[in-house]
C-alpha cells in the first residue's frame, strides 16, 4: 500500500486532499500545527512545520512503518495582509518560514524515502498571486513566487528518481477565504463580484484542488515534473 504525507493537513484543501487519498487506499500521514484526531490519517504529527526534530520523527516512523515513501504533498501555509509602509518585517520573515522553508524542511528529510519508492511525487502548494500580484498582499505573493522557483529547481536536483511539481490555484471556498468574504462591508455583494470574475462564475471548491492534486501526484502524469498548473476557474484569463 502506497503512502502519502500531506502538511497543513487539518486545514480546508489539505483535509480534501487527505480524504481522496484515503479513499484512492493510501495510508495517510498528516502534519499541521494543530492536532487532528480524524480516522483519515494512520498518523498525525502536530508542530511548527519548520521543526526539523517533528521531521526527524516523521521520517523515522516511514522508515519503521513502510520503509519507503511515495507522495509528499505540502499545502501548509499563511497569509498576511498589509502595506508595505507599515509592514511588520517578523511577519514577513515568518511567512517565508511556513510557506517556503517548511517545504524544503520537508523535502530535506523525506527525499531519501520518496527517492526509495523508485517513483516518487511532490506536489508544492502556489498560488495564481504569485502570478498575478495583489494590492496589501505582497509578503503572501512573494512567498508563492519562490514556491515557483523552488518546484523549479528541485525539479532538477531530485530527477530522475522524484518528480516535483506545483499547483496554483484561484478563488477556493475554504475557511480563510470565507472569512475574508464575512469581513467586507456586503459579503454577498462581494462574493457576486468575486464569482464573476472567474470564467465560470463560481469559486472552486477543496475536492477539485484536491483532485488536481491527486492527479500530479500519480503515475497518470509520470511525464510531467518541474511544472506550476494553474487550477483557477478561468480567473487569469478573464482579469
Amino acid at each position: 500500500m502506497s503512502t502519502v504525507v500531506i502538511t497543513g493537513a487539518a486545514g480546508g484543501i489539505g483535509l480534501a486532499t487527505a480524504k481522496l487519498f484515503k479513499d484512492r487506499g493510501y495510508q495517510v500521514i498528516g502534519t499541521d500545527f494543530i492536532d487532528s484526531k480524524s480516522e483519515i490519517f494512520e498518523n498525525f504529527f502536530s508542530g511548527n512545520i519548520t521543526d526539523e526534530s517533528m521531521w526527524e520523527n516523521i521520517r523515522d516512523y516511514i522508515v519503521k512503518a513502510h520503509g519507503s515513501l511515495e507522495v509528499l504533498i505540502n499545502v501548509a501555509g499563511r497569509n498576511y495582509f498589509d502595506r508595505i509602509e507599515d509592514t511588520n518585517l517578523s511577519e514577513w520573515r515568518n511567512m517565508f518560514e511556513v510557506n517556503v522553508i517548511g517545504m524544503v524542511a520537508s523535502i530535506k528529510y523525506l527525499r531519501l524515502l520518496l527517492k526509495k519508492s523508485g517513483a516518487g511525487a511532490i506536489v508544492n502548494m502556489s498560488s495564481i498571486s504569485g502570478y498575478i500580484g495583489s494590492d496589501g498582499y505582497a509578503a503572501y505573493c512573494s512567498t508563492k513566487g519562490a514556491v515557483d522557483s523552488l518546484t523549479k529547481s528541485l525539479a532538477l536536483e531530485l530527477a530522475p528518481e522524484i518528480r516535483v511539481n506545483a499547483i496554483a490555484p484561484g478563488w477556493i471556498e475554504t475557511p480563510f477565504t470565507l472569512e475574508g468574504l464575512e469581513k467586507s462591508e456586503d459579503p454577498v455583494r462581494y462574493r457576486k463580484e468575486v464569482e464573476s470574475m472567474h470564467a465560470l462564475n463560481r469559486v472552486g471548491l477543496p475536492e477539485e484542488i484536491a483532485k488536481s492534486i491527486f492527479w500530479m501526484a500519480s503515475m497518470e502524469s509520470s511525464f510531467m515534473t518541474g511544472s506550476v498548473v494553474v487550477v483557477d476557474g478561468g480567473y487569469i484569463i478573464k482579469n
